[in-house]
């Protein structure tokens, strides 16, 4: 089997029964309170950082992204990234993404192709109190679908576990991540690892408007990869609680960083598909 495919088999067999549970027959949203969840979108773009808020339980939120990279030496990358959540509990989400079209351009010439998708699942296991922060935990292993031949792909699963935690203080919202990549071995067997940190600030501006302060960087992944530090300030625009539009630039604080990265992107929440469903 795929690696996709036997993530879905174990999703399956894990949310099956919540599923049903919370998609059964009722008379009222109180019978059955994820059937009434209102249909809002919860961004996490964007930032690098994932926050502790899941998408709310029943609901399908779709995000896109359109991003452009200097890594250095004259090099740059364009990538459309997308992908769906959905809320299948009210503290677990399930997390698809994939780079549906990349184009690099380097000393290797141009090449155009399909990216890498990831599946995760977020789960919130402590709210957040009056002293202590929401804590929550996010798996995603990635499917090689990238062309390895196009040096868009590595050919290998890798495995990511982040630790997250977000805290309210007065107006500022923060949210930070301690993240564990497992990166297959393009050349061999088993994996190479590093550390990342990232540290997001949202701050509102306006009812509608957020800015967004977010450092971030990894330790050495391999000789290929080395660790870096980087920043970026985005912002974040609510056209409606369902629909949102974000921007931003980061840039390499240090010398193993891509050099410059701008993006725009889109989060819609669709429906409740709870709601929708009557008996499973």
């Amino acid at each position: 089997m795929r690696c996709n495919e036997l993530f879905l088999a174990a999703l399956t067999v894990i949310v099956t029964p919540s599923f049903s549970l919370f998609a059964q027959d009722a008379n009222s949203p109180s019978d059955n309170p994820c059937r009434g969840t209102s249909v809002i979108s919860v961004p996490s773009r964007p930032t690098v950082t994932s926050a502790t808020d899941t998408t709310p339980c029943g609901v399908a939120e779709l995000e896109y992204g359109l991003e452009r990279e200097w890594p250095g030496g004259g090099a740059n990358r364009d990538d459309l990234t997308g992908g769906l959540r959905f809320g299948l509990t009210p503290n677990l989400d399930f997390h698809w993404s994939s780079s549906d079209f990349v184009h690099l351009m380097d000393a290797q010439g141009d090449r155009t192709g399909f990216g890498e998708t990831w599946l995760g699942l977020r789960y919130c296991f402590l709210k957040q109190g009056k002293r202590r922060p929401s804590l929550g935990v996010f798996y995603a292993v990635k499917d090689p679908t990238g062309n390895v031949a196009l040096g868009i792909g590595s050919g290998k699963v890798d495995h990511s576990l982040s630790f997250l935690a977000s805290k309210d203080l007065g107006k500022f919202h923060f949210d930070f991540n301690l993240i564990e990549l497992f990166a297959g071995r393009p050349a061999s067997a088993g994996f190479d690892h590093d550390t990342g940190f990232a540290l997001a600030t949202w701050y509102p501006v306006s009812h509608r408007l957020s800015v967004v302060f977010e450092p971030y960087g990894y330790t050495t992944l391999n000789q290929a990869s080395l660790g870096f530090a980087s920043g970026m300030i985005g912002f974040n625009y609510k056209v409606q609680p369902r629909f949102y539009l974000d921007t931003g630039i980061d840039f390499g604080s240090t010398d193993f960083a891509p050099r410059k990265r701008i993006f725009v992107g889109v989060t819609y929440a669709i429906a409740n598909l709870y709601s929708w469903v009557r008996s499973f």
